[in-house]
């Protein structure tokens, strides 16, 4: 019986096996033959880019040099002025000589250091011989014809005639053919004076400056700069032009307000004086909390205005033709337009002259500048007593 079973089996297992080959048959599809081309280079693998390695190069030291700066300070102009400082150096063209000037807004005439003054004619003309003091060439014996002679007015003295020459004057860019009065100057520190007869609508004055009118080398230094290969040591040239930046214009004439006594008067503004002087009449020093203290009158619109304040100082005035006077000098606060600041007068009765407040240099140091071609630039004219 198993006989049997073996033989049915071995049958079937052989049919299933058939039947699986047929069908794989059917479904078979062949791909497509690969064919060789021996024709065909054989494939290389492609040689590698070649890189450049460009040398590391050596660091050079720095080409360091040492040149020279020089400061050049230049002139400015505000307002088609010429900016001079209180000093500057002046030209005589005609007498080929130098001198040194003091520029004073005060002054309406300028005038220089003559001695030996001696008046002669020659061919009915006037003419004044006198010795020229403190020039580039010492003193020099001169000549000149004589134009005029003025008259100087002196409160409470005699009033003195003095000569007038005309002489060519240059500051800076600026010719001007000007009267000179001859004077004894000994006892001034500057041989000559330039009023404002030169100053008027030429040039702006800065008491805080001194020699501005020409380029000036101020300052030069050595300085180590890295420069190209090869570059030599040279000089650089730094224009600096004069700065008056921060200060306020004044004019010749302005109206001063003293805030603690509510009064304003008329100054006139005067670069050739040190100290601000106000006119006093009457004063009396006194003892006050073991101090010295001032009482005295101000003539103010047709009134009197007392006054007391402490002593700040004595100044000590010398004149070479009057014997020396010993003033009080007071700090009072003070008002010219926007410029408010505390400063120093010296009292002495001003009954004689035009303004009953000269303002000085302190006043004006690190504050303002001068032009004496306007008036009242702080705004109208005010009410006050001239």
């Amino acid at each position: 019986m198993l006989r049997n079973l073996v033989v049915p089996a071995a049958f079937i297992v052989t049919a299933l096996m058939t039947g699986c080959q047929t069908t794989l048959d059917n479904n078979y599809k062949p791909s497509t033959p690969v064919v060789w081309n021996q024709d065909q280079p054989e494939s290389k693998t492609p040689p590698a880019t070649k890189t450049t390695v460009e040398p590391i190069p050596t660091k050079h030291p720095e080409n360091i040099i040492t040149i020279k700066e020089q400061i050049i300070q230049t002139p400015i102009h505000r307002n088609g002025r010429l900016i001079l400082g209180l000093e500057e150096g002046v030209e005589l063209p005609d007498l080929n000589l130098q001198m040194t000037a003091k520029l004073d807004t005060g002054a309406s005439n300028s005038s220089v250091d003559a001695r030996n003054i001696q008046l002669f004619e020659r061919d009915s003309k006037k003419w004044v011989k006198f010795n020229l003091y403190r020039t580039s060439k010492g003193t020099v014996p001169l000549e000149l014809p004589l134009k005029t002679t003025i008259k100087i007015k002196r409160p409470g003295l005699k009033a003195i005639e003095r000569p007038v020459v005309s002489m060519t004057i240059v500051i800076g860019e600026l010719t001007q053919q000007v009267m000179v009065t001859l004077t004894d100057r000994e006892k001034y520190q500057y041989p000559l004076l330039i009023g404002r007869n030169f100053i008027q609508d030429l040039a702006i004055i800065d008491v805080n400056k001194k020699n501005i009118a020409k380029k000036s080398l101020v300052e030069s230094r050595l300085v180590k700069v890295v420069a190209s290969k090869g570059k030599k040591s040279f000089t650089k040239t730094i224009n600096k032009p004069v700065s008056v930046d921060g200060l306020k214009t004044l004019g010749a004439i302005e109206p001063i307000t003293f805030p603690d006594s509510n009064i304003t008067l008329k100054a006139r503004i005067d670069t050739g004086a040190k100290t601000s002087s106000l006119d006093a009449r009457d004063m009396e020093i006194f003892q006050k909390n073991k101090k010295d203290w001032v009482r005295f009158n101000i003539p103010y619109q047709g009134k009197i205005k007392t006054m007391e304040q402490p002593i700040t100082r004595f100044l000590l005035i010398k004149r070479h033709d009057q014997e020396s006077e010993r003033r009080p000098v007071i700090t009072i606060n003070t008002k010219i337009g926007e410029l408010v600041q505390p400063a120093q007068f010296s009292l002495r009765n001003r009954e004689g002259y035009k303004y009953p407040v000269l303002i000085g240099e302190r006043f004006l140091k690190d504050a303002a500048i001068v032009d004496v071609s306007q008036k009242y630039t702080s705004g109208a004219a005010q009410r006050g007593h001239e």
